[in-house]
Order: structure tokens, then sequence, then C-alpha cells
């Protein structure tokens, strides 16, 4: 075998010696410099000998490529605007007998119709297009690897086998970044194709997901990988085709009459100003009115036994909202809370969390051995589970942390204690023992405000919604995807089991995005379409 190197001309064709100065848009800001300087970076790489030829005369142009019949093994041909009319450069690379790649800087088929015909290309071995200065190094590797080594006899594999091995970390990753690349030009082609399948099925009134088809295409591609990578490749087909129909949903969305959920965002109100009144549950001091207080300072607080109670409040219009604790730092959720919201038909226009510094309240005179139970709503007695199980106190239940002072106050039993706000201990008469009691420190309860109507203010960045997925394997991953695809930060995730369907569950989700963001919407209309269920709970702003 020769060990002189193949030579490979490179030629550009008219106006690309003015590279840099041209469109940014369709040919960046590289020069034609540039392209030399990288184009023979790369043929080094591969083991040939790049040459360099520009011009803006089609005469010269042909020249060129007859002369290097005498010196060249192959061609990598930018020619500039004569690709769409020159049947003599046609000629040329037909007559010359090399092996010759066309390469474009932008996509050819995705500018002006002229631009879309390429009369050289049947006499090319193949076309790279809309990579950018990447287009000349993909194509020169394609060149190179298809007809240059085969063409001299070299074995691509063992050749290829040895080069790598010996070859360094950054070598390698030059040549990733050129496999990325030619990837890149596959995916494109891929969304156009999406595209174009978008368009025939709103025509049709189709769905986008047909899981039948989408487990055809799978199969195929684990089929065609082999055993060892099947799973991988089963991995990125499911990818490839998630995304595909994210494509198809960004068009259909806007031509979609029939989308309610879309509808009824659209429609929401903008402003809480009509708020007047405000249930919360509880009594003076408790947390829920320090919430309450915070959020709608000029109001009228409405107390309640329960948070049912608060929310039949909004039913009977006695108030405009209601607030109810959700989630605290130490017990976690609220438990019925989500099922009242669902139950009455209620939306989330308003969120805050307010910290919680929970006392042991107790009768005048009252010493801490004498306690022998403790009182108070389920999360006030599961933030303070450690004190309470350590010294072996019966835990009694209350409807809410003021209610238990209360009832402390009223019973008139010194064995008893309340864990409750100061607040509501120094407003029942009670006295605060000088224990710590929480589990930990930094204590926090979140609050929302619900209302029997949506609202969705200007300032809202916050999604609340109820999912029941699919029953297939990989269907919440898939449902989270589509947030990460849309580049929406998901904060809060949590399930409950589907009352009459057991082994199914709802999942409560929380995320982040600009009030009726583009990007939420597309969600949503996606995860609805595919999804049984999807509802918004709330998009609304969280004060600190």
């Amino acid at each position: 075998m020769s060990t002189q190197k193949p030579v490979i001309l490179l030629i550009n064709g008219p106006n690309l010696n003015m590279l840099g100065k041209r469109s940014r848009t369709h040919y960046g800001s590289f020069t034609l410099e540039q392209v030399q300087s990288a184009f023979k970076t790369k043929a080094d790489a591969l083991g040939v000998e790049a040459q360099f030829f520009q011009s803006n005369d089609e005469g010269r142009i042909v020249t060129a490529i007859q002369e290097a019949m005498g010196y060249a093994q192959g061609i990598v041909i930018n020619a500039g605007a004569h690709t769409h009319y020159s049947y003599a450069i046609f000629d040329a690379i037909e007559l010359c007998g090399l092996p010759v790649m066309e390469v474009h800087i932008s996509n050819i088929h995705r500018r002006e119709a002229f631009r879309n015909i390429s009369v050289i290309q049947p006499a090319c071995v193949g076309q790279i297009y809309g990579l950018g200065l990447d287009s000349y190094l993909v194509g020169l590797e394609k060149l190179c690897r298809e007809h240059i080594f085969a063409k001299n006899a070299i074995s691509v594999d063992d050749d290829e086998k040895n080069s790598e091995q010996a070859m360094s970390l950054g070598e390698l990753r030059d040549r990733i970044t050129s496999v990325d690349a030619e990837l890149m030009q596959i995916f494109n082609r891929r969304m156009d194709l999406a595209e174009k399948i978008a368009h025939l099925k709103i025509a049709s009134q189709s769905a986008v997901y047909d899981a039948g088809r989408e487990a055809e295409v799978s199969e195929l591609a684990k089929q065609r990988a082999g055993k060892e990578m099947a799973s991988r490749v089963d991995s990125m087909m499911k990818t490839m085709m998630r995304i595909s129909r994210e494509r198809q949903y960004d068009i259909l969305m806007n031509s979609d009459t029939q989308w309610d959920l879309g509808r009824d965002l659209s429609r929401a109100e903008r402003s809480l100003d009509f708020v007047e009144k405000v249930a919360y549950a509880g009594t003076v001091g408790s947390y829920s009115e320090q919430a309450a207080t915070k959020l709608f300072p000029d109001k009228t607080l409405m107390p309640a036994l329960s948070f049912s109670a608060a929310c039949d409040m909004l039913a009977r219009k006695e108030a405009n909202v209601a607030v109810l604790p959700v989630e605290n730092t130490i017990a976690g959720t609220v438990d019925n809370v989500y099922e009242l919201i669902q139950k009455h038909h209620l939306y989330i226009v308003l969120a805050t969390s307010i910290d919680v510094d929970h006392k042991l309240a107790v009768l005048p005179g009252t010493t801490f051995s004498e306690i022998k139970k403790v009182t108070s709503h389920p999360q006030g007695l599961g933030q303070c589970s450690e004190i309470i199980i350590e010294n072996g106190w019966q835990a009694l239940v209350s409807e809410n942390t003021a209610f238990s002072a209360r009832e402390v106050a009223e019973g008139n039993d010194r064995t008893i204690a309340a864990i409750s706000s100061v607040e509501a201990a120094r407003d029942n008469g009670l006295e605060i023992l000088p224990v710590q009691i929480c589990n930990a420190d930094g204590n926090r309860t979140r609050f929302i405000v619900v209302c029997s109507d949506l609202v969705i203010t200007p300032d809202a960045d916050r999604i609340s919604t109820l999912m029941h997925l699919p029953h297939r394997s990989g269907a919440l991953v898939s449902a989270l995807q589509v947030f990460a695809d849309r580049g929406l930060n998901l904060t809060a995730i949590s399930s409950r089991p589907i009352p009459q369907t057991p082994g199914e569950y709802a999942f409560f989700l929380d995320f982040m995005c600009p009030s009726m963001g583009t990007e939420a919407l597309l969600a949503l209309y996606q995860l609805s379409s595919e999804m049984p269920l999807v509802k918004v709970l709330g998009w609304y702003v969280e004060k600190s």
C-alpha cells in the first residue's frame, strides 16, 4: 500500500470568499480562511492532504475540476449559486471520474425555491447541508470513509480500529463531534418529516400519539441494533418519537378548537381585586390566620372549624377565597387538602409560606413533669413527634392547633398540654414552657389560597396540576420528560390512590412557568392529549 497521502481538493464557488461579511443568519460569522484551516486540521486527522481552490468564475471552477484528475483522489465542493444552474460544472464532475462530495453551509432545502434544486447532485456521491462550517468537515470525513479509503484498498475497519487506539482523547472527541454533526443533519430531516405528518393529521383530524406505530418503530430499531444494544436503541427511539410528537403538538395546538383546557385557561380571571372575605381554618392566633393576614391584610377574615368548613363557606358564597395549609417541611403534605380541592372543584390562586414555631402551652403553674397528654392538629403532632415519643405522652387529635389551645384552657386539666402558636396560647390564657418541641429547626408550612373560579394573575409563575397516568410501563417517566423537554422546572410531586380504582394513582405535580407561558401551554396540550386526565389546579404566584 502506498504511503503517499491521498489528496482532497476543496473547491469553493462564487461569493464564498466573502464569508464573514455575508448574511450571518445563513452563513455564520466564520471566514473562508477559517473554513480552510478547519478543513486542513480535519484532513490531517483523517490521513489525507488538503488543497484549496476558490473562484467566482464558472469556467475556472470547471478547469480546476479537470486539473484535479491529475493529482487528487477526491473533491469536496461548495459551488455556491452555480449549484442551482451550472450544467457545465455537472459535466466536469461527471467527466473527471473522481468521487465528489457536495456541501452547503445553510440548509438549501429550507430556503428560497430556486436554492432547493441542485443540478450537480446527480454527479456527486453525496450531499451535506445545513451544518454551518461543520458541513465541510462532515463532507470530508464521509468522502474519505466511504470512497477514498475504500478506493485505495485500505481496510477501513482495521485501519480505523488501529488509528483510534492510537488517538488522543482530544482527537477521539473531534471524531465524536463530526458524528454528532451528521446526527444533527439526520435529526433535522426527521423533524421535517414530523412537521409534514402534523399537517396531514390536522387535515384528517388524527391523533398525534399512535402507540401501535411507535411500538413497531422501536421493535424494528432493536432488531437492527442487535441484542447487545437493543435496550439502548429502544430508549433512543422512544426519546426521538417523543420529541417528534412534541414538534407536532407545537403545530397542532393553535388550530385545535376542541382543546377544552386551553379554552378554560384563556378565559380565566386575571385579578384578585374581587376578594373581600377570606375564610380560614382555625381561630385567632392559628397559623392559618397568620397566613391569611399576611396575604390579605386589609380584608375581612372569617374563621372556620375545619378545612372542610372553610371550603363549604366558598360553596355558600359566604367567602371569596379560603386559606388552607398544604405542606410542611417536617411532616410533609397535609392529608386531605388536595381531596377537598377536587371535591369542591376549587382552584389555587395564591400561595405563601410562614415560619411555624410550635410551643408547649399549659395551664398556668403547670410543670413539665405533670404533662401526660398533648393535643394538636395531626400536622402539629407529627412535627413534634420526637418529644411526644420520648416522654411517652398520649397524643390527642384536635381540628386545629389554635383549637387545641382553647381546649386545654376550657378543660382545666393540668395533665394536658397543647401544641400551638404563641398567639393562640396567649389568647387562651395559657403559659408557654421553655422547651424546644419541634423535631427540627426551620419548620415552615406552605399555605394556598383557593377559589371557586380559576384566576391567573399576570405575575403567576407556578402551575399545580393533577394527572391520571395510563397503566403502562414508563408512563410517569414519559410525562416528567415532557416537562424537561420544554425547559420547565418541576418543583413538587406527590401521589394519591384513585378512589374505586385499586392500584392506580393520581399524581399532583407543580412546575414553574410565567403566566400563560407558551412552553407550559404546549406541555399541557401534549399531556392532555396523551393522558387519561390532566387538570390545572391553579396557575398562581407564591408570595415570599
